[in-house]
């Protein structure tokens, strides 16, 4: 077995092909919710050779960018095709479109897989996957993790989690569409890293916030710190992707401040349901807030810094 393989790691630039005795090219393959990671979606779908048939969106404006056929219903789109994807917000907003008669669920059949992009509440994913087996089809959870920027070219990470055949047989395509595919598990574990890296994320825009204004205060030219730190122990993902958006004032527009705050929310509720105390994440999760009720849920997810810019 390789070693990436033991790891659960596919990584999609090393060449390495998984082996799926299932030609994913002819299945038919239906995304609902064109939202930013929806429309990228697809795109690197249909840029890959996927055969994207069917989308479906609350905004039918959304629908100009491709020529793929539309649906009216969640529903519709589980009977047109193999293949769905979903790529919604909110857990409320999952809920919604898995439920009620014209809902995914009732258009899901045998042979059927629907891929769940969301980042939402890994206990409901759980309880909506026995459902789903019910149904004879399958399920996998797959919130992917990058930027949006990444998403575009196809260079995100996708954590994927269920059934492990199942997951053995999508993989040819996860592969074609992210950099990277980490298969964490049983249902409900590639929801759980998903969350925590994101509330980790918040505690280091906040640092990254602290050091931008003690370096700039102390007379320290903002680029210079940047190359600085960049160049040191204290650099990372977010010093690199978030710095410039600082030092530009942007604050990451592609992602909402009320978005990353969920996802916080989700956080804790994992954190409180195993016991474990998170003075520094709760901290950052307060912070999040504050910034929102300031700013509003469509401020950048990196706005924060800003309130300490108006102290």
């Amino acid at each position: 077995m390789l070693a990436r393989k033991v790891l659960g790691i596919f990584p999609a630039g090393l060449g390495y092909r998984y082996a799926s005795t299932v030609n994913l090219k002819e299945k038919s393959v239906g995304v609902i919710g064109l939202g930013m990671v929806g429309n990228a979606l697809v795109k690197n779908l249909q840029r890959t050779g996927y055969n994207v048939t069917t989308i479906l969106d609350v905004d039918p404006a959304k629908y100009k960018d491709f020529s793929c056929g539309t649906a009216q219903t969640p529903l519709e789109v589980a009977k047109a095709v193999d293949v769905i994807f979903t790529a919604l917000p909110m857990p409320q907003h999952v809920k919604a479109v898995f439920e009620g008669d014209d809902g995914l669920l009732a258009g899901l059949a045998e042979g059927k897989v629907w891929i769940d992009h969301s980042t939402t509440d890994y206990e409901q994913t759980e309880d909506m996957n026995e459902e789903v087996i019910k149904q004879g089809a399958k399920m996998l959870e797959a919130p992917v993790t990058g930027g949006l920027e990444a998403l575009k070219k196809g260079q995100m990470t996708v954590f994927m989690a269920g059934e492990k055949p199942i997951a053995d047989e999508m993989m040819p395509m996860m592969e074609d569409i992210y950099a990277n595919v980490i298969y964490t598990g049983k249902m409900g574990t590639a929801l759980i890293p998903k969350v925590l890296s994101n509330m980790l994320t918040c505690v280091q825009n906040l640092a990254m916030g602290e050091v931008f204004m003690v370096g700039k205060r102390a007379g320290v030219d903002m680029r210079t710190m940047f190359d600085c730190i960049r160049a040191s122990s204290g650099n990372s993902f977010v010093w690199e992707t978030g710095g410039p958006m600082l030092m530009q004032g942007t604050y990451d527009p592609s992602f909402s401040i009320a978005l990353q705050c969920k996802d916080n929310r989700l956080g804790y509720q994992i954190a409180t349901k195993h016991r474990v105390p998170i003075e520094i994440l709760g901290h950052a999760m307060q912070a999040y807030n504050r910034t929102m009720y300031a700013y509003g849920d469509d401020a950048p997810c990196y706005s924060s810094p800003r309130m300490l810019e108006e102290a």
